[in-house]
């Protein structure tokens, strides 16, 4: 008999019924000479920290009992909740018909080390081989059970994994509770390898936005009329469109007399858009979560494992942690056998044609696994979640083997005395790929003109403009931040070293539910923001080097480097010890006290930490917005809002209803600040009652006055902002 160890029940429900091993007992499938037996994740776990030594660690922290590193070696438990599926896969093991065990846990580093821990707990005498698919459909099981390693090829993988297992830890278990103990006010703070980096990328994008000083800069544009319509363009000169200041524009303007124009130039290229890349885990995320909003990135994960193991017939799609954008050319054959598959009864599928285009194969660009796309099994009686992402896979795979979208492109050059005004225009001509999303291209139509043509000027004005801040990281762009640790590339950039990163394509989706959960950041719609407790762990935790991208990434880099065998476990883990013990010592000499403002308490009969309550307590608000308080006689109006009292305090004009509804104009405001003014009660009531307020002697850069209408609104990306509109010069009109 050969005994195979699946990762998941449903993986291992595939594997029996095509193997025909129909007989169903406890916990495993047999027949025709296979047993086919499964994990359910993790089965074994390190030990806690008490269990080495319940007498000395039972109970709360003690800081003198940090740094914690096992003396003798690293002890493992199975989970009290699984013992039953391991006493039965343990028992398998020891049975005398089994000739040979069969490893066919997901083929990745995880799932290498779920095994591993199996087998060694277990204490397994059997030999192991390794199965090595990204699917589970017929053909890749055949495939791969006619193609089996033998467990020493493994023996890097396995490192990996029980080393990133070890550091994450040690990691986890020290800083966790020193930085608890230490700066915690009886508050759990939640400290790990890659929980910081991705914090310090939020509060980093966070500290950008607040501290952003806006610029305005100022744009010419012309209005014209040629024999076949109307048309804008915009004055350029060089590779320049914009000016600091409103006289520089005038100038331009001034120095136009003429009320004709002249078309000195005409292009038209066409250009060709070819589909997005396959997805990767994280593309795939990004693309779903920024398109439903039901969808986290975790979720997005779940329902792509289970599209992975299928429903005992094969699997849907091909194995999702994955980083790569790219198909190994091996694939070629089956590619193309899934494609013909597919492709049947869609009502462009003369226009599908399979191609071996560098664009999708090219194993130089894929690490371990290939990009996911579908199996060539068509699934039935999915569920609405399974539908939308298996769908998004699909097309997206379709979409690769269909023609590019082709434009047509219209670039106009027309000259006013001698001052030369841009317009472009451009025009879907073959939808191609984009029929697969059914989408509505807008076309920037224009008028037809001709080389030499002469236009009449309608009109030439100054457009006022503004700088924008960064906009907040959302599940998309901060997935894609941990990949590139924090380097602003572009998806199918492969220059980024391989495996630097924060995370993995299999762990960053529970990052970011875990960094929301213990309270460093907090989502606003679809953004992410830094909180408080964010804030001041940022600050003040002392230990810096786990809040760099570049200290994590190389820690990632190093574990793949353990994968490829050109790097030792025994090294790695020395640094990591040598890192725990110099930084737990300097958090014990730190003299900062407090990160969290709140009061929590040990509740010993629990085990937990409870938040006290108190009602006098403060929230962890600033005390500028706790000393509010709605006074009718010192109401400045209405908060456009929530309609309560906006009243002036110490630090600005806040409504009395802050907390919630954060409307507030701040005295030191940055903006205004550039132009040398400062908001008065005088220019805050005129806003809350007519939306707008007149202001004299505004200074610009150059240090002149102007007078301008200030408006005070919500912009797209859900703050409060200024907008400028100067009094129009008629004079400069044509």
């Amino acid at each position: 008999m050969k005994l195979i160890l699946a990762e998941k029940p449903s993986v291992a429900k595939t594997i029996a019924t095509f193997l025909g091993a129909k007989t169903r007992h406890d916990g495993y499938f047999e027949g025709n000479d296979y047993i086919v037996t499964y994990a359910v994740g993790h089965l074994v776990s390190l030990f806690d920290m008490r269990d080495y030594d319940k007498d000395r660690y039972s109970g709360s922290w003690k800081m003198d009992n940090f740094p914690f590193i096992p003396s003798d070696k690293f002890k493992f438990k199975v989970d009290s909740s699984k013992k039953k599926q391991f006493d039965t896969v343990k028992k398998l093991l020891h049975r005398d018909d089994i000739e040979y065990v069969i490893n066919a846990t997901d083929n990745d580093r995880e799932g290498e080390l779920i095994s591993f821990l199996i087998f060694l707990l277990a204490k397994n005498k059997k030999p192991v081989k390794r199965i090595l698919v990204n699917e589970w459909t017929p053909e890749d099981i055949t495939r791969g059970l006619n193609n089996l390693k033998d467990n020493s090829e493994m023996l890097n993988l396995q490192a990996a994994g029980y080393t990133r297992l070890l550091t994450d830890w040690l990691i986890g278990i020290n800083f966790t509770s020193v930085a608890t103990l230490k700066y915690g006010n009886g508050k759990l703070l939640n400290i790990g390898r890659v929980i910081l980096p991705t914090v310090k990328l939020v509060y980093d994008r966070d500290m950008e936005i607040s501290n952003f000083i806006p610029k305005n800069y100022f744009e010419i544009e012309g209005n014209f009329e040629s024999d076949n319509g109307k048309y804008k363009g915009k004055y350029i000169k060089g590779k320049e469109s914009k000016f600091d200041t409103i006289e520089d524009a005038n100038k331009i303007i001034d120095s136009i007399t003429s009320n004709k124009g002249t078309v000195i130039d005409k292009k038209v290229t066409t250009s060709k858009e070819y589909a997005p890349k396959l997805f990767s885990l994280t593309s795939l995320q990004g693309f779903i979560t920024s398109k439903y909003s039901n969808f986290t990135s975790d979720k997005v994960l779940s329902v792509c494992q289970s599209l992975y193991e299928g429903k005992g017939k094969g699997g849907y799609i091909t194995y999702p942690r994955t980083d790569s954008i790219y198909l190994e050319e091996s694939l070629v054959p089956k590619v193309s056998q899934t494609l013909e598959k597919i492709k049947v009864g869609l009502p462009y599928e003369n226009k599908i044609s399979f191609t071996k285009s560098k664009r999708i194969f090219d194993s130089s660009k894929v690490d371990s696994h290939s990009a996911i796309i579908p199996t060539y099994i068509i699934p039935n009686n999915l569920s609405s979640d399974e539908q939308i992402v298996y769908n998004a896979i699909k097309d997206r795979f379709i979409a690769n083997f269909m023609p590019p979208a082709e434009y047509e492109n219209t670039e106009i050059k027309t000259d006013l005395d001698k001052h030369i005004f841009l317009t472009k225009g451009k025009v879907l001509k073959v939808k191609g790929y984009l029929e697969v999303y059914n989408k509505e291209e807008k076309d920037d139509l224009l008028p037809m003109v001709n080389k030499l043509e002469t236009v009449d000027i309608l009109d030439i004005k100054a457009l006022s403009k503004q700088t924008t801040p960064p906009k907040p990281y959302t599940e998309d762009t901060l997935l894609k931040a941990m990949k590139n640790c924090g380097k602003n590339v572009s998806e199918e950039d492969t220059t980024v070293l391989s495996g630097y990163s924060i995370g993995t394509s299999a762990t960053r989706a529970d990052v970011l539910k875990k960094i929301s959960q213990v309270g460093y950041v907090k989502k606003k719609g679809k953004s992410y923001a830094i909180t408080d407790l964010g804030k001041n762990l940022v600050e003040i935790f002392p230990v810096k080097d786990l809040f760099d991208v570049d200290y994590t990434g190389k820690l990632e880099k190093s574990l793949s480097d353990i994968q490829k065998g050109q790097f030792t476990r025994k090294e790695y883990l020395t640094n990591i010890m040598n890192f725990i013990y110099q930084n737990v010592n300097l958090i014990k000499r730190d003299s900062n006290k407090n990160i969290s403002t709140e009061v929590y308490t040990y509740n010993s009969k629990t085990k937990k930490y409870v938040k006290e309550s108190s009602k006098t307590k403060k929230s962890s608000l600033s005390d500028e917005k706790s000393k509010l308080k709605s006074d009718k006689n010192d109401s400045l109006g209405k908060c456009p809002v929530c309609q309560n009292d906006v009243i002036e305090s110490d630090k600005g004009f806040l409504c009395t209803n802050y907390n919630n509804c954060k409307f507030g104009i701040w005295k030191n405001d940055k903006y205004l600040e550039y132009y040398k003014k400062k908001p008065n009660k005088t220019m805050v009531k005129s806003i809350l009652k007519n939306g707008e307020a007149k202001v004299k002697s505004l200074t610009s850069k150059q240090g002149k006055k102007f007078d301008a209408l200030l408006k005070y609104n919500k912009k797209n990306n859900g703050y409060w902002g200024w907008t400028i509109e100067l009094e129009p010069d008629t004079s400069t009109s044509k």
